[in-house]
């Protein structure tokens, strides 16, 4: 009998033996995978590296986006000033229309000068190209 009892005492042992090890081994394949995806996770999380050069290249166009952004807030704000002060622009009279009101003509004749100094009043003429 005591050897009956040795036999199913070692059987059981073994069987519990073999039972832990399955155990074990599906536990470290989850740590595994666990691991892999934390491993993962914190790739994200990783940036490039910071060199001299890589800097220089984000201040340059960090700079860069900066005078952007301060051209378009100058833009904008001479619009509203101009919004404010009646958004009218001056219109430009063309040739035939100075002609016509006289502007052109009145530049050539002085009322004491009787047109005899022409070249002197176009000298005083100012023409914007």
């Amino acid at each position: 009998m005591a050897m009956v009892f040795t036999l199913v005492t070692t059987i059981k042992d073994e069987a519990e033996l073999l039972i832990a090890e399955r155990q074990q081994a599906v536990q470290a394949a989850k740590d595994m995978e666990a691991a892999e995806a934390e491993a993962e996770e914190n790739r994200k999380f990783e940036g490039t590296k910071v060199t001299r050069e890589t800097y220089l290249d984000w201040s340059r166009r960090f700079k860069e986006e900066m005078a952007d952004i301060k051209k378009k807030a100058e833009e904008q704000r001479e619009a509203e000033e101009k919004k404010k002060r009646g958004g009218k622009e001056e219109k430009k009279m063309s040739g035939r229309e100075l002609w016509e009101s006289g502007i052109a003509t009145r530049a050539f004749v002085d009322e004491d000068d009787d047109g005899a100094d022409i070249l002197e009043a176009m000298k005083k003429l100012k023409v914007e190209a």
